[in-house]
């Protein structure tokens, strides 16, 4: 087995899609070599296998029963922008070549091919993908007041970030001892943050109670200078709920540096929310309230949490995109530029959403 220093140390997952099972079993055999090998006949079994779970390699004939080579690595693409292509053709052609690497593979091949040339070959793409990965890494922090907050606003965001292979933190603030036992919402929290591949922080500020300056900002500084996070999810201002409101501001304070700052709605948010970001959650919805079960304590007396109702919101969401269930968002800041963490606060700009 090949080693890679770069990005994840876990086994690489390679996926061949080639319509010769003869050649496919040869391929297979030689690329076992740098990991897993998935093979499949079919270019729209590939592009559903590709939306499914990340790969650190793809390896695709051109002629292939239904739609080509070349109309697949568009649909790897899509899915995956960082995984490497290899295409492997008979196709000896400098144009062919050419008009592939367009399409957006990044290395081309011919029949037959070497065998030490296309282990060596494999082992760069697989490198290459892990490269892009680990310069393109997201770190995100989730900041809510009680237990149940982050899940209701963006437990399908986080859980898309997780299955993208982002690190996921869930900051909470408060045990939410005013809407329950402490003891027992806290194992809910772990059970739900579990249930969305998330690290959880939960802190013990005091439900009800939280200011919007002090112990809150400290909290929620605390935990960004551990992680530096990329992205950063908190509450709306348009929130009755005075908890809510003191987090938004506590947070934006805290992630003065962050980059990528945006807010969630709350069943108690205002009809003021006016998101201008939509997130499609379509493949997520479903484990979304998985997680939000794990809140047994509430569930059972909190109507906001009836999963009709929650599966009506993020429909209704929809209807600014073409997607079927979204979770709408306010921008606060939406850049790549880090910004210094020790900037004034008046020197940045706010980003009014709506």
């Amino acid at each position: 087995m090949a080693d890679y220093p770069q990005g994840s140390s876990t086994q690489p997952n390679i996926l061949l899609v080639e319509d010769d099972d003869v050649l496919a079993a040869v391929v297979m055999e030689l690329l076992a070599a740098h990991g897993t090998v998935r093979w499949t006949m079919h270019g729209e079994e590939g592009a559903e296998l590709v939306r499914a779970q990340p790969w650190d390699l793809v390896v695709t004939d051109i002629e292939l029963p239904g739609i080509s080579g070349l109309d697949l690595v568009g649909e790897i693409k899509a899915a995956q922008s960082d995984v490497a292509v290899l295409i492997i053709s008979a196709r000896a052609s400098f144009d062919y070549a050419v008009t592939a690497l367009r399409a957006g593979a990044d290395d081309y091949m011919t029949k037959p091919v070497d065998p030490v040339a296309l282990v060596e070959k494999a082992g760069e793409l697989i490198v290459l993908t892990r490269d892009r990965r680990a310069r393109s890494r997201q770190v995100v922090l989730a900041v809510g007041s009680h237990p149940d907050d982050v899940e209701i606003g963006v437990g399908g965001v986080l859980l898309r970030h997780a299955a993208e292979g982002h690190e996921v933190t869930v900051l909470t603030l408060s045990g939410g001892e005013q809407g329950g036992v402490a003891a027992e919402r806290a194992l809910e929290s772990q059970r739900a943050a579990d249930l969305m591949g998330a690290r959880l922080v939960h802190a013990d500020l005091a439900d009800t109670s939280l200011s919007e300056g002090g112990a809150t900002i400290a909290t929620i500084k605390a935990v960004i200078d551990e992680i530096h996070p990329t992205h950063v999810y908190t509450h709306t201002s348009k929130d009755v709920h005075q908890d809510h409101r003191n987090c938004h501001s506590a947070t934006l304070v805290a992630a003065r540096g962050i980059p990528r700052i945006y807010c969630y709605q709350a069943p108690s948010t205002t009809v003021d929310f006016k998101p201008t970001r939509f997130v499609a959650i379509d493949e997520y919805l479903e484990r979304k309230l998985e997680v939000i079960r794990a809140y047994g304590s509430q569930t059972a007396v909190r109507t906001y949490l009836d999963e009709e109702l929650l599966r009506a919101t993020a429909r209704y969401w929809a209807r600014y995109t073409q997607a079927r269930y979204v979770e709408p968002l306010e921008v606060v800041r939406e850049s790549d530029v880090l910004i210094p963490a020790e900037t004034p606060m008046a020197a940045i700009p706010e980003v009014a959403a709506g």
